[in-house]
């Protein structure tokens, strides 16, 4: 019987012989193991080239579709949810005050800055009523005219004389109300030192001793408001059925 020890060195003898025989052999092949192996890398670099080129052409036929693609809105009906009447003198008075504080600069007419017959004009063109372009013509050309303050109204252009000294109109204000137990208004304006302002008249001097009058565009009484929806009409399809 033999020793474990002769058998264990017989087997590491063995294992030496066939991994030296092994490496012959793939010296001797190495060429060929080399080209597979750069085959096999060429192979699948170019699969990954012909993935990416199905990726863009079909990225691309997305992208004509869609800009080529048009889109069409549900048929649609307009619904009234509710109607309000609103006085236009009280809608017009909110709309001047709405534009205090906006600066002066002579000739401009809005919206960023006034001078006083673009501010007058800018706030009666917002309701669909048209105003000559300087203060003296909108003063001619309004149809009714007084200089009895208790005869006056909101929404009436209030006219003073201008600073050349002449007695001709040279500017205009809105008037927001009427006080008559004091035989007092208020009236909004865009004035060469503050901008759009409001005034109390007749308790400031200086446009006391210029007051010319007031003046009278027809306005509406009322404005009609409407608050609307839009409702899809949805699509009806129609079964016919053919009994024997």
């Amino acid at each position: 019987m033999q020793h474990p020890i002769d058998v264990a060195f017989f087997l590491i003898n063995l294992l030496v012989y066939s991994i030296s025989d092994f490496l012959k052999v793939m010296n001797q092949y190495r060429f060929i193991l080399l080209l597979l192996l750069f085959l096999g890398e060429t192979i699948c670099i170019q699969a990954q080239e012909i993935d990416s080129i199905i990726v863009s052409t079909i990225t691309e036929d997305f992208q004509k579709d869609s800009i080529t693609a048009e889109f069409h809105e549900p048929e649609y009906k307009i619904d009234t949810l509710a109607s309000f009447i609103v006085p236009t003198t009280d809608s017009l008075i909110c709309y001047a005050e709405s534009l205090l504080g906006t600066p002066y600069q002579y000739g401009e007419k809005g919206p960023d800055k006034f001078d006083c017959s673009g501010f007058t004009g800018f706030v009666f063109k917002h309701f669909g009523i048209l105003l000559p372009s300087s203060s003296t013509y909108q003063y001619k050309e309004a149809p009714i005219k007084t200089e009895i303050i208790d005869s006056a109204k909101q929404g009436d252009l209030i006219f003073f004389m201008g600073r050349n000294g002449r007695k001709s109109v040279g500017h205009v204000g809105i008037v927001v109300d009427v006080d008559t137990a004091t035989h007092s208004c208020r009236f909004i304006h865009a004035a060469t030192h503050g901008g759009v302002i409001l005034t109390n008249f007749p308790s400031s001097a200086y446009y006391n001793q210029r007051f010319m009058g007031f003046g009278r565009f027809e306005i509406p009484e009322f404005i009609y408001y409407y608050q609307t929806r839009k409702v899809y009409l949805e699509e009806t399809i129609e079964y016919n059925s053919e009994g024997e």
